[in-house]
């Protein structure tokens, strides 16, 4: 089978990307290693065409002529933009599949990319992200309700490329459900593959930096990723656990705050007043298997979200054992389809900075026994997302659609 998938984002050389991209990574590799053959189409300013292990990466110039300038992109551009994002995509598509018969594309559902898909070619979509929600929960206040309600262009074109493809992939319930309530479409939930490598070998080399016990976040820098509450706890944290030091992980990006710019970093420099001593801002680790020896050498992951579809760093701190301290709320965060509270892992309430602090102490005043039996319940909830699993769900979906296209030609 000859399987192409398009994304925006890929990461090459080692350089960490959002969680679309390496869900791409992930399912390209698994899919070549059970023999077929695969190809990744994704975007930069230059064209090229290089190996990836082992996987042809083709980058074109998917935007060109729409220069992004910092500037706020008028309407109308914004739409002549993704439209010419598609064209581009499936342009590339198309000359592939004149050489070499194209048996699936699979596509991220950012941008719209799928929306002019070509038709004689199964497709698949996979939702990235319910944009309304990212987009504005990012914001320090929001509004749930006007978030969901949001009909901005770029939102609008990404839901027509959802509409047109033969079938659409959820990772998680929660999503599913959003996208059905907003366009009526079906989707089929298979949850991420986890991808780690050999996770039992992992050697933890920072003793120069951490030579304590410590809890850490690592996630995207923004408020959606409640960096806000997690500021506000750690000085009452450190206060209350002398023997603790509070790690952050992320790329340090700009974010608004008190009518200005700044940067993460500065963000929680402000807000941590009494133990800066015992606070370390890593950044960004884009060498992933530095950044798994640190969550596994953790004493607990801090992970909360407002909204979010099966974090990354959930799965994976699950899988390396470790108890998850995350949030949800009654319309759901998608966190709960892997930690039932006080099981699998904590949840506190959403952007609550007391139910966050509440549920760490929780943590801390767990027995040994109590902290094992949630530990191994953790790895055992996601032990089922091997490659091997994931490939075998992701084949009813391709085989299916493939059924349907020799059917079509019978008749």
């Amino acid at each position: 089978m000859y399987i192409i998938f398009l994304t925006h984002v890929f990461p090459v050389k080692g350089l960490s990307t959002t969680g679309a991209g390496n869900y791409v990574a992930n399912m390209a590799q698994i899919m070549r290693k059970y023999g077929h053959k695969v190809c990744i189409i994704t975007e930069a300013e230059n064209r090229s065409v290089f190996k990836w292990n082992g996987i042809e990466v083709r980058k074109i110039r998917a935007t060109r002529g729409f220069k992004d300038t910092g500037q706020p992109m008028p309407t109308y551009k914004k739409l002549l933009k993704n439209i010419s994002r598609s064209i581009w995509y499936n342009w590339e598509v198309f000359k592939i599949n004149k050489k070499n018969k194209v048996d699936i594309v699979q596509s991220v559902s950012t941008y719209g990319i799928s929306m002019l898909r070509i038709k004689r070619i199964p497709y698949v979509v996979r939702i990235s992200e319910y944009l309304s929600l990212w987009s504005g929960l990012r914001k320090l206040d929001y509004d749930y309700d006007t978030c969901l309600k949001s009909k901005r262009i770029d939102e609008e074109i990404t839901y027509i490329g959802i509409k047109r493809a033969d079938a659409v992939i959820a990772p998680s319930f929660l999503m599913q459900k959003l996208i059905f309530n907003k366009i009526r479409k079906e989707s089929v939930v298979i949850e991420s593959p986890i991808v780690m490598g050999d996770i039992d070998s992992l050697q933890f080399t920072e003793t120069d930096i951490i030579r304590d016990k410590y809890w850490i976040t690592y996630s995207a820098m923004n408020y959606r990723k409640e960096i806000h509450i997690i500021a506000q706890i750690i000085d009452d944290l450190l206060d209350e656990y002398p023997e603790m030091k509070y790690v952050v992980a992320g790329k340090d990006i700009e974010i608004l705050y008190d009518n200005r710019f700044m940067r993460a970093s500065s963000f929680f420099d402000i807000h941590i007043k009494r133990n800066k001593d015992r606070f370390l801002f890593l950044g960004e680790i884009s060498d992933r298997e530095r950044l798994f020896s640190i969550v596994k050498n953790a004493y607990a992951c801090i992970l909360p979200t407002r909204v979010d579809n099966l974090p990354n760093t959930c799965l994976e701190s699950m899988a390396l054992g470790k108890i998850v301290i995350s949030t949800t709320c009654e319309r759901g965060t998608s966190v709960e389809q892997l930690i039932v509270d006080g099981d699998t892992g904590l949840l506190a309430q959403v952007d609550n900075a007391k139910s966050l602090y509440n549920k760490i102490v929780q943590a801390m005043n767990m027995s040994n026994e109590e902290r094992k039996s949630m530990e191994e319940n953790a790895k055992n909830r996601v032990k089922n997302l091997t490659p091997e699993n994931v490939y075998v769900e992701m084949m009813k979906v391709y085989s299916k659609l493939l059924t349907k296209g020799k059917r079509r030609k019978r008749l």
